[in-house]
């Protein structure tokens, strides 16, 4: 049976007062993924920060399979608000990044990492309903001028992140995001019979007429 083990790093005491809520939302909703999509056994390590998505207050990352990585800014109004579950949706959609770990991984290529982005953001709406998030809801026309482009770097590991999800060069911020929940929800209408929960094995490929 899978675990999680919570991590915090708190030395400095900055989390102490999140501390107990924290732990149960961290931990209701690694229970509650686990439900409709086996989990492994994971170390969640939390600590406090300032390198946060502003807007949320929050950050995950799942860099390597086994561990996920947390900062929260106790300093940031948008963390205590927690609005529309904010941490909760944030976790499981790392939670989905830790499931895919198991199968085809992360990813390299700019299409692969498309596809997992995608299938995490349509998870956490599966476990918590809601809107989609801030960066998965670029304007549809603005999104289209990037499609082709898209398809002719799908398999391009030299693609730069920073620049296709953290607009940190010639693309709209968030882009990569966006293009990458478009694209499951096209994957996703055409086969209904799935759902994000039931794809973390899937490869890249499969989803790539949906572009």
């Amino acid at each position: 049976m899978s675990s999680m083990v919570l991590h915090f790093l708190n030395a400095q005491k900055k989390l102490t007062a999140h501390y107990n809520w924290l732990e149960t939302c961290l931990s209701e909703t690694y229970m509650k993924a686990n439900i409709p999509m086996p989990l492994p056994s994971l170390d969640v390590i939390v600590k406090a920060g300032v390198h946060v998505i502003p807007e949320k207050g929050h950050l995950g990352y799942c860099p390597e399979p086994g561990v996920v990585y947390i900062t929260v800014d106790p300093a940031n109004p948008a963390f205590c608000a927690n609005a529309n579950q904010s941490l909760e949706r944030m976790f499981a959609h790392e939670l989905h990044h830790a499931a895919r770990w198991r199968g085809p991984g992360y990813g390299f290529s700019l299409g692969e990492v498309l596809v997992s982005e995608g299938l995490a953001g349509h998870f956490a709406i599966q476990l918590f309903g809601g809107p989609p998030e801030p960066w998965e809801c670029l304007d549809s026309h603005e999104m289209n001028l990037y499609k082709a482009r898209v398809s002719r770097e799908w398999q391009n590991t030299d693609y730069n992140h920073n620049v296709w999800f953290f607009g940190a060069g010639d693309l709209p911020r968030w882009l990569g995001y966006s293009l990458g929940f478009d694209l499951v929800a096209r994957y996703l209408s055409a086969h209904p019979e799935h759902r994000a929960s039931t794809l973390t094995d899937a490869s890249a490929e499969v989803f790539r007429n949906s572009i």
